[in-house]
């Protein structure tokens, strides 16, 4: 007679067999991450570029900036490696940084030196295994979000931050260097902040995970999935629509991610495009999140601005938010530093930060020089803060004064706006920023623009901050 129990036992044991001798090929939920140790005074910290390329200048002045703090810089193999347009190197050349960097006992600390896009390259099992192994901080914002959510899903805390470009184009003077350099010596900040209208008070406990907003969702589900059950969710995003961000959202909430979270903190959203009609993203995401009753603080200074506070990721944090204000804390070993955000963005302008932007080649503003004003074109040149569309030497009132002084009140004038940018960008911004500029004279100038011509041309293949030098030619209208 047919046995059945005999026919299946070969089956459940050949089964049992697979299931012991089978490598892991899908990572293990997020471990509670533990916090590397803390740096000494001559400390080795590794500079490596896992996305985009990176320039050897700008390598090597942010290591003089890491020197200067006290520790030993030391540059990847393969930092200053390119591959086709874009690229640091070959996802090999990179992968074999990352690889180098936890592997040496004697490094203590990885900094990524730019964002972009390409660390969803290293992401293995094998690298995510190499980061359990070798507890070290990685430092990094953007796309490094990668990395920080691999280090976080081996059980280790990490630092989102500013980069080694913005180390080198700063100095490490600014305060959002200072902190991170403070925090690497056992400093952890406590932050207080100011209310936000679209806050939602409440107070609650959790593992803080998250960074790049387009960065993190593709991560759900891989060896860098961050998210576990009781996180706090940190979000942030630059020069996406209103329409991705809401895509990227409802991403999140059908993955269950909305479900995890025990509180929500936005930070910036630089240059995103208001297609839908909100407002704001703050508004926009409001509405999804005030069903989970959970509190959400808005406005939190860390993303793609100038002021991008360091973030201890995974780290056990306390979030309070109330009518009158905001508190978030990290529950980390360390000697407690409280920083006040109100008014970080506000601060006027300083030589450094012109010096920052004003990142251009010598041979292009002897160009400038050169273009003559006459009698019938004067030429304005505006230093713009990247994204926040601001004049630094030019009030509207300096404008319209300018204007008046060739072009008589109530005369017609042309307006010829060329954005000059220090990496390749889409056409569409370039008139955007083009467009608001018009806007504005348009308001201290009402109906006296008769043509506008917005050129655009890139004059140097990057820096990290993407900022660009402006020059707006105005010429009257001769009838």
């Amino acid at each position: 007679m047919w046995n059945k129990r005999t026919f299946l036992s070969p089956i459940v044991i050949t089964l049992l067999c697979l299931i012991v001798l089978t490598p892991e090929i899908k990572a293990t939920g997020p471990k509670k991450p533990v916090a590397p140790a803390y740096l000494k005074p001559g400390d080795k910290v590794a500079i490596i570029t896992p996305s985009y390329y990176g320039s050897m200048e700008k390598t090597r002045q942010a290591a003089m900036v890491l020197r200067s703090w006290g520790f030993e810089p030391v540059i990847g193999p393969n930092v200053g490696k390119q591959y086709l347009t874009q690229y640091a190197g070959t996802a090999e050349q990179r992968y074999a940084d990352l690889l180098w960097a936890l592997n040496d006992p004697s490094i203590k600390a990885i900094v990524c030196e730019r964002g972009g896009y390409g660390s969803l390259h290293l992401l293995t099992v094998q690298m995510r295994q190499e980061m359990a192994a070798s507890p070290k901080w990685i430092m990094g914002y953007s796309d490094a979000t990668t990395l920080l959510g691999m280090e976080n899903n081996a059980g280790v805390m990490s630092i989102h931050s500013v980069m080694g470009c913005n180390l080198a184009s700063r100095g490490g003077a600014d305060l959002s260097c200072t902190l991170l350099r403070d925090l690497l010596k056992g400093q952890v900040p406590q932050y207080e902040l100011p209310a936000h209208p679209l806050d939602i008070t409440g107070q609650a406990t959790g593992t803080l995970v998250g960074g790049n907003f387009a960065t993190l969702v593709p991560l759900l589900g891989t060896p860098a999935d961050p998210v576990t059950d009781g996180i706090i969710l940190f979000l942030e995003e630059v020069e996406e629509t209103y329409h991705s961000i809401d895509r990227l959202f409802n991403m999140l909430m059908l993955n269950g991610v909305l479900a995890k979270c025990n509180g929500i903190i936005l930070g910036d959203f630089t240059d995103c495009e208001d297609d839908l009609g909100y407002g704001s993203v703050e508004a926009m995401l409001h509405k999804y999140i005030a069903p989970y009753n959970i509190p959400l603080l808005c406005g939190f200074p860390a993303g793609h601005e100038k002021v991008n506070l360091p973030l201890v990721m995974g780290a056990p944090v306390t979030l309070n938010v109330r009518d009158d204000g905001a508190t978030l804390t990290f529950d980390i070993p360390g000697a407690q530093n409280t920083i006040r955000t109100e008014g970080l963005r506000n601060e006027p302008m300083t030589a450094l930060d012109v010096s920052e932007i004003m990142t251009i080649q010598d041979a292009k503003f002897t160009e400038w020089q050169n273009i003559k004003p006459s009698k019938d074109t004067i030429l304005v040149r505006l230093y713009w803060k990247l994204a926040k569309e601001e004049l630094l030497d030019f009030s509207l009132d300096d404008l319209k004064r300018t204007i008046h002084s060739v072009c008589p009140e109530n005369d017609r004038f042309e307006l010829t706006y060329w954005d000059y940018y220090v990496e390749e960008k889409s056409s569409y911004l370039a008139a955007r920023r083009g467009t608001f500029l018009c806007q504005q004279m348009d308001s201290i100038c009402p109906n006296s623009i008769s043509k506008i011509t917005i050129k655009q041309e890139t004059i140097v293949r990057f820096t990290e901050q993407q900022p660009g030098y402006r020059v707006l030619m105005i010429c009257p209208v001769r009838e």
